[in-house]
């Protein structure tokens, strides 16, 4: 079994949790390393995070998940054991701002995450792939979008790719390609949700006049642009701004929140709870 594990637990609030799994890690020779937690009031929801080195413990991965199930039956507990680096696939169209910053950001190892390939609906970006000695798959949309994302999910299955990447893929995914990712597809959409969803947020924003405009990270779902939000950030423009203003000061917001959003999900610091986000930092 890796050397870490993180246990991440969501139940109904209530008194005993925190003892009871402490003394479980310490009664199979492990040892809690971080711990967080975060709770919506007794008799509501209670979260928790913990990283937990497993030097000292003999179990293997399946002996631990069953040892924990009479504690997760007692606590009425949804929980899950997270182990070793994910897989993450990026989809991307002709936008590369997102796409350079993930890879310098993972090369760089900020981002603990393995990137085994890259896939567009265009060519365009295939040298940046090759730059960074990361497969690339062409999946042009010729006529069918069906037959496109068939392909796509063959590419990612291929790979056992633990979660997709939307760097600025302009394209909307399909209610049976989001099925096949549940809460595993991250995207990246250049405006401060839920106002200025859709198509040209900035250019939306820029008619409505506003004083900052944003960019957020959520998870796809069939609700264009409405799924659970990971990360937001916003920035100020002025009276004399542009909307090519608005679009170049919005790239490093897109960027920021995009990076935030993979690095959470990498680590395994998000918990989904009906349609928000628990985020541990």
């Amino acid at each position: 079994m890796p050397q870490k594990l993180t246990l991440l637990i969501n139940c109904p609030d209530q008194k005993g949790i925190v003892s009871a799994i402490s003394a479980f890690v310490a009664e199979h020779g492990a040892n809690i390393i971080d711990s967080q937690q975060h709770s919506l009031g007794l008799d509501a929801r209670f979260f928790m995070r913990l990283e937990i080195d497993t030097t000292g413990s003999s179990l293997t991965q399946e002996e631990l998940q069953k040892a924990f199930q009479p504690i997760a039956d007692k606590y009425d507990i949804d929980f899950s054991f997270k182990y070793g680096i994910k897989k993450m696939a990026i989809l991307v169209s002709k936008y590369d701002h997102c796409l350079y910053d993930i890879l310098l950001r993972q090369q760089y190892g900020e981002l603990q995450v393995e990137i085994p390939i890259i896939i567009s609906n265009h060519p365009d970006l295939e040298p940046v792939a090759k730059h960074f000695g990361i497969e690339f798959e062409h999946c042009p949309i010729n006529g069918s979008k069906q037959e496109q994302e068939k392909q796509i999910i063959s590419c990612l299955q291929k790979h056992q790719v633990d979660f997709v990447a939307l760097a600025r893929y302009m394209q909307i995914l399909s209610a049976d390609f989001i099925a096949h990712y549940p809460h595993k597809i991250i995207n990246v959409h250049h405006g401060f949700l839920p106002a200025f969803k859709g198509a040209k947020p900035y250019h939306q924003a820029y008619e409505k006049g506003v004083k900052i405009i944003g960019a957020t990270a959520h998870y796809a779902t069939e609700d264009l642009d409405m799924g659970p939000i990971i990360s937001q950030d916003v920035i100020e423009v002025a009276n004399r701004d542009s909307v090519e203003d608005y679009i170049s000061k919005g790239r490093d917001i897109e960027k920021t929140v995009f990076a935030k959003a993979i690095k959470a999900q990498a680590e395994s610091k998000i918990i989904l709870h009906d349609s928000r986000t628990i985020i541990f930092d």
